[in-house]
């Protein structure tokens, strides 16, 4: 299984602010619908919460200590190991598992990560969620110019150009 990351984040690295994506961007939302079609998602609870349902589009799978019920239409995992085992896919060695967020859940799975979807918005925002910074390790692939509702912002495409990195996922 391939592991990717998608994410949308300010120049200060912000991704949220109190529970809430501090930036307004229908076509973001449209993207993230496109990337996510068909796909096994891995969210914290917190991010799922700011959707706040399933989505009809993909699987969700909530990474979360403190859940104890599943909302309906998504699953439920309590440790990293069982997140990607609920997305493993027997018929497809090389399906593509997204994490979404936040940022712990994107800390946690940035290791074992081999390709970032990322929307950069080209401003500062008050937050107090952040994307971890990038190493070294990392090259852009893709970038798109875009703008909307007074907002510049980039899509971009990482890929890990770690000649070490062995593709194993391991939590």
């Amino acid at each position: 299984m391939i592991i990717s990351l998608l994410v949308a984040y300010s120049k200060n690295r912000v991704i949220g602010n109190k529970g809430k994506i501090p930036w307004n961007l229908p076509s973001e939302r449209n993207r993230f619908k496109q990337i996510c079609q068909g796909k096994n998602i891995i969210m914290g609870r917190k991010s799922f919460e700011e959707i706040g349902h399933a989505l009809p589009y993909c699987t969700i799978v909530i990474l979360s200590k403190t859940l104890n019920t599943c909302p309906q239409g998504c699953l439920l995992a309590k440790t990293p190991e069982e997140a990607l085992s609920l997305c493993k896919n027997p018929q497809n060695e090389e399906s593509e598992i997204l994490v979404a967020g936040g940022s712990e859940i994107y800390q946690m799975f940035l290791p074992l990560t081999k390709k970032i979807y990322a929307t950069l918005i080209d401003e500062e925002f008050e937050g107090d969620r952040f994307f971890p910074p990038l190493d070294e390790n990392w090259e852009i692939i893709f970038e798109e110019e875009k703008a909307e509702n007074n907002i510049n912002f980039q899509y971009l495409t990482f890929v890990r150009k770690s000649k070490n990195y062995s593709g194993e996922n391991q939590v």
